[in-house]
């Protein structure tokens, strides 16, 4: 997640990605140092001190999907303000243009990996080595976060929410037609309070509670992209039991000393090629479809009164509500349409009156959910509206 100043190092062999089914058009790669891979050979790309890689997931992905074109704009230290604003400040004096400027309607597919530095996760651990360095035991660094009752790195990732939030949706808004996946952050510190100090001079405690941060930014992320049209890649649950605690060649992760080329606190080519066998395993499936269950609308209804329809989503979906006139057993013209941005879960929406007005008979209600990508079943309702008084 963090900048650094790029290194030529030899080869790694990788753990090879799957095969793709079939190849996608232009691919477009967003995110911070987890997706740029600084230090993992082979760098490249412009500003070189982004710490972009040539076998980072996204390069993996790309060549796996057979990706036609293939843009990855993502640098160490990335922000989520650094998707609109130009990143400045890196290590060789470089700046990175706002990440969103490689999209345009013409793209098929973006990946997204990005929040760790809104919440200061690299910082924290770094800091958790340092209080730690004398202490095996006991939680100095989850006392200091956590003094007062109120623990301020939690706090920051969920200050991140409207900001992942943000990104998603201006995606949306510059590729429109896009299939979008936001990519969450690996298994980098053993579970269950695990600790190798002082090879990681983190004790048991505040390992473990570094691990619960991740998992839960890990959630926060997984739940935005369930709110806006994004398919979220789980990283964490494949790379379990290669964390920064693993001797070579089973370590993933490197640590605060690193024994491969890697950044401190982040996947060396290994743990990039785990990164995108867990993207693979999202994107080479078709995009999940949309599911509207549970539709309650009124079976009666006095015209010019607003019809108040419930239903449930399983992911956020454009829903479009159309009412045709049923006449001797048959659907006729559509007579009142509209569109409602629908959330997960439980949704209400009200059909206005005015749409309604001087409307007697029998009607079929029909709501079908779409996303950027996808469209879902069609459900309806019957609908009998009479006369007012």
């Amino acid at each position: 997640m963090r900048r650094l100043i790029p290194f030529a190092f030899v080869a790694l062999t990788l753990v090879a990605a799957p095969a793709a089914r079939a190849g996608v058009g232009t691919y477009v790669a967003l995110g911070d140092s987890y997706t740029s891979a600084p230090l993992v050979p082979n760098q490249h790309g412009e500003p070189i001190d982004c710490g972009r890689s040539d076998h980072n997931y996204p390069s993996l992905v790309a060549a796996a999907l057979k990706a036609q074109r293939f843009v990855d704009v993502s640098c160490g230290s990335a922000e989520t303000k650094h998707m609109t604003e130009p990143q400045t400040g890196l290590p060789a004096g470089g700046t990175n243009p706002p990440q969103f400027n490689a999209l345009s309607p013409a793209v098929d597919l973006v990946t997204v990996g990005i929040g760790g530095n809104d919440a200061g996760l690299v910082g924290v651990a770094e800091d958790c080595g340092k209080l730690d360095a004398t202490s095996p035991n006991g939680t100095p660094c989850k006392d200091k976060y956590t003094a007062g009752g109120r623990d301020r790195v939690a706090e920051k990732i969920e200050a991140a929410r409207p900001k992942i939030d943000a990104v998603l949706q201006g995606i949306h808004a510059r590729s429109p037609h896009a299939r979008v996946a936001i990519v969450g952050y690996p298994h980098v510190t053993p579970p269950n309070g695990q600790a190798c100090w002082p090879l990681v001079p983190l004790s048991p405690g505040d390992m473990h509670y570094v691990d619960q941060l991740i998992i839960r930014i890990n959630q926060m992320i997984e739940d935005e992209a369930l709110r806006n049209d994004a398919e979220f890649v789980d990283t964490y649950r494949d790379s379990g039991g290669h964390d920064v605690c693993k001797t070579p060649p089973d370590r993933w992760f490197e640590g605060l000393v690193p024994t491969e080329p890697a950044y401190p606190l982040h996947p060396n080519a290994k743990g990039e090629a785990s990164m995108a066998r867990s993207a693979l395993a999202v994107l080479q499936k078709p995009p999940p479809v949309p599911a509207l269950t549970r539709l309650r609308a009124p079976h009666r209804l006095r015209a010019g009164h607003a019809a108040r329809i419930r239903f449930r989503l399983d992911r956020a979906a454009t829903v479009k509500l159309v009412l045709r006139r049923r006449v001797h057993g048959r659907l006729r013209r559509v007579l009142a349409a509209r569109s409602a941005a629908g959330k997960p879960g439980a949704n209400r929406v009200t059909f206005p009156g005015r749409l309604l007005r001087r409307r007697t008979g029998t009607y079929r209600l029909i709501l079908t959910p779409s996303t950027h990508t996808t469209t879902g079943a069609a459900r309806g309702a019957t609908l009998r509206i009479r006369r007012p008084g």
